[in-house]
């Protein structure tokens, strides 16, 4: 009695575990045929597009989601002029025509379109075209006076000296002389340097004829500069984020205001 009582209540799970068992069965006999598409791995060849890459590049202009427009000075340093001339032109990293120097069979198109983004004019002259912008694209504020602190004794100290001197601990190693913010010098105990510029004269600048202190040039060719690296200088741009960038050119001038500011805190 108590055998067949047992064997009557196990069916009913015998049955349900059967139908367990099924499941799996049943939903694959349900799935799309699109839920095993084909698909192309990374780098894959294919026969369907002429270069034959599977791997399509981005449309120009495509941006992720979050992403600052490219347009935005935010992430150039340029105007928007300047920044609609190098879309229009595609300009090659390298700038290759200095005035005076350049090829002279070659087209004024093609001048502007090698030098899109260089620092050919002096905007500080009246009509000159701007190619940086000349503000901040933010309200700096006594945080972001800190961060760039921070960040500009990280990345930047080194080379360029705590005071911004071009006289950092890298320098004092035999390593290329940096450009000094300040056309003064900072210390007494300070090492002349002999510089064909002058101290603190950009040499972006006087490659295209116009002397400028670094504390005249726009805030957009510091941008510029530590994006895409300069001389010695290499680019920041994959370790300095854009925001962090326009703090340490904050900081910057601050260090350039503290050599020149009146006693006493007057203007």
């Amino acid at each position: 009695m108590t055998l067949t009582n047992c064997g009557m209540k196990s069916r009913p799970r015998l049955v349900v575990l059967a139908l367990l068992a099924l499941l799996p069965l049943a939903a694959a006999g349900c799935r799309q045929k699109m839920a095993d598409q084909p698909y192309y791995r990374p780098l894959e060849q294919s026969d369907f597009f002429p270069d034959q890459r599977a791997s399509r590049p981005l449309e120009r202009g495509t941006i992720h989601r979050g992403q600052y427009l490219e347009s935005d000075p935010l992430m150039t340093g340029l105007t928007a002029d300047e920044w609609g001339l190098s879309y229009q032109y595609a300009v090659p990293a390298k700038v290759d025509v200095v005035p005076g120097k350049a090829d002279p069979t070659m087209s004024g198109e093609e001048k502007i379109r090698r030098a899109v983004g260089a620092p050919r004019y002096d905007q500080r002259q009246s009509g000159q075209p701007k190619v940086f912008v000349e503000e901040f694209p933010f309200e700096i504020t006594q945080d972001h006076l800190k961060r760039g602190q921070e960040r500009y004794t990280i990345f930047c100290a080194v080379c360029h000296g705590p005071l911004g001197n071009g006289q950092g601990k890298i320098w004092e190693r035999g390593y290329l002389t940096p450009t000094s913010f300040h056309t003064q010098k900072v210390t007494p105990t300070e090492v002349t340097v002999s510089n064909p510029q002058g101290l603190g004269i950009s040499r972006g600048y006087s490659l295209w004829g116009n002397n400028i202190p670094m504390d005249q040039v726009p805030v957009g060719y510091i941008f510029e500069v530590i994006t895409k690296g300069y001389g010695g200088m290499p680019s920041y741009s994959a370790q300095i984020p854009p925001a962090d960038r326009w703090k340490i050119i904050a900081y910057v001038r601050t260090l350039q205001y503290t050599q020149r500011a009146p006693a006493g805190g007057k203007k």
